[in-house]
């Protein structure tokens, strides 16, 4: 199993499509890293939110203006999400929404993977409960703050912690983990106005998608709800 661990952040969130880097590392189901930690930098071909380029900024803004713009980044990108069998985040609606309207605005087709959300999965464990947001959520589970917080890749990294603790506490690979908890399992691009049943049924979609390519039967973690 194939897991693209990533993260994504954005110039200006009144700019549809703003992405400015795109954080990742990939690992095997024993999350051993296949591809190392990455951060690419795109220029979001946008103004700037103040905030975003006073407080969240990793990089001197100059960088940006010999970045590629998304277009020329594109195949890479979608690569990427094709090689994994499920790309896993925190919270990873915003990123995605904004994945499809960067497409949307040059005119590619949109890059279709499932997903696997890790704060969703966190508030569905009886532990840590109070812990909100990627970086508390880590030091609850892991016991460490995580580096580069607000950079792609750190926050790419700092998912792959997250989800290696929660599998560990639960003596569970992270296949075990995606197929018993299907409510946190999502498409990339999908149909609008669905009920919310369809969140199960998504993962079901997931589960026979890797069955179909040689993936192992559901199973259910100790913690999994009946």
């Amino acid at each position: 199993m194939k897991l693209l661990f990533f993260d994504m952040e954005f110039a200006d969130g009144k700019v549809p499509g703003s992405i400015y880097s795109l954080g990742y590392l990939m690992t095997d189901e024993n999350f051993e890293i296949i591809r190392p930690q990455t951060n690419l930098i795109i220029n979001p071909d946008s103004t700037w939110n103040d905030y975003v380029a006073k407080n969240i900024l990793a990089y001197p803004m100059e960088v940006f203006d010999g970045a590629p713009k998304f277009s020329e980044v594109y195949e890479e990108i979608k690569s990427l999400f094709d090689e994994a069998d499920i790309a896993v985040g925190f919270s990873v609606k915003n990123d995605t929404r904004e994945l499809r309207r960067d497409c949307e605005r040059y005119g590619l087709e949109p890059i279709r993977f499932f997903h696997f959300d890790t704060e969703q999965l966190c508030r569905m464990m009886p532990s840590h409960k109070e812990a909100r947001g990627l970086g508390k959520c880590v030091k609850a589970w892991c016991g460490v703050i995580p580096e580069n917080q607000h950079r792609s890749d750190g926050d790419a990294y700092a998912t792959m912690l997250l989800m290696r603790a929660v599998c560990e506490a639960n003596h569970v690979d992270p296949e075990m983990m995606v197929d018993a908890y299907p409510e946190c399992v999502g498409e990339s691009v999908a149909k609008h106005n669905q009920p919310k049943t369809e969140q199960a049924k998504r993962g079901h979609r997931y589960h026979g998608r890797r069955r179909r390519s040689g993936g192992r039967k559901p199973q259910k973690t100790a913690n999994a709800p009946a």
